[in-house]
């Protein structure tokens, strides 16, 4: 039994070390296949292979390069379509708070800038810094006029300047048909010059202003207003930031624009202009500006704790 026993394992040995030598070859042969098919592939196609299959694979992006633009907008329009309400109602807000400063394409414009007619003889000259800081100071003047209509501490009649009325066929100012009186700070009046545009003017109120007049009698309008909250006072004061931001830019294209001609002086360019007096100029206008900004800094800084205030 034992000498059997023995006999039957060794025979189950030696059939596993069989089994595992039949596999190892085929694995042989399956591997030594592909090799050799390689081999032919590169034999076949030499060194052409590899440029054909960078050629396939432009082919295949080209192939699909419009679809991929396709989904890349559909993408960009759904995301504008989901946050398109958002953004509108929040920039038509952002206008209603702090409507926009009085453009002026001409305060960049020197004389001497030799920008203009090639036949104009006139003699070349520096910019006059008295000049310069008075573009400077328009700008500023147009932006402390621009926060007249945003609502400070106390609300002012000037709240109400922004306001266009549709009046004997034609659309003018609220003050041109109407007086504002500010009552209390929850109320204003408005006395309309001529009663029969009472309508036409609260309505003009209340489309514009989004408040609630009150028609009273002879051409009398009552208008409440609700104080600020917190939330609004806040987001008015960064629209005040950015404007301020936009009237310093604007500065800057002044100095630049009067830079750019002290320049040709510096560099000999500009007849009968020493590079003594395009220096002396250079740090004339520098003073004008950071002088000037200064200025516009205080305006907004002192409009902002108007509307912070309580």
């Amino acid at each position: 039994n034992t000498l059997e026993s023995l006999c039957v394992q060794r025979k189950q040995k030696q059939q596993q070390r069989n089994l595992m030598t039949t596999t190892s070859i085929n694995t042989f042969r399956s591997c030594q296949h592909h090799d050799n098919y390689a081999k032919n592939q590169t034999r076949w196609f030499g060194r052409k292979a590899a440029k054909m299959g960078r050629h396939r694979e432009t082919l295949e992006e080209l192939a699909h390069s419009k679809e991929h633009d396709e989904a890349v907008e559909r993408r960009k329009a759904n995301k504008k379509r989901k946050q398109g309400g958002g953004t509108a109602a929040t920039e038509k807000d952002d206008v209603e708070l702090v409507p926009p400063m009085e453009e002026d394409a001409s305060e960049i414009h020197f004389g001497g800038d030799l920008g203009g007619d090639e036949e104009d003889d006139s003699i070349p000259e520096l910019p006059d810094p008295s000049d310069v800081k008075q573009r400077m100071l328009r700008v500023v003047d147009r932006l402390v006029e621009s926060f007249k209509a945003v609502r400070g501490a106390e609300p002012t009649p000037e709240l109400f300047d922004p306001i266009m009325v549709e009046a004997y066929g034609d659309k003018v100012n609220l003050s041109a048909v109407a007086q504002v009186v500010i009552v209390s700070p929850t109320l204003a009046t408005v006395s309309c010059f001529d009663p029969s545009l009472a309508k036409d003017v609260k309505t003009a109120i209340q489309v514009q202003l989004e408040l609630n007049p009150q028609l009273e009698e002879d051409g009398m309008v009552k208008v409440p207003l609700p104080r600020a909250s917190a939330e609004s006072r806040t987001k008015t004061v960064k629209l005040l930031g950015k404007q301020a931001e936009i009237g310093r830019t604007r500065i800057r294209n002044i100095r630049r624009a009067a830079m750019d001609i002290v320049k040709k002086g510096k560099d000999g360019k500009l007849d009968g202009i020493s590079k003594d007096d395009a220096f002396r100029a250079s740090k004339d206008i520098d003073a004008v500006t950071e002088e000037v900004i200064g200025m516009l800094n205080e305006q907004v800084e002192f409009k902002q704790e108007s509307v912070m205030a309580v």
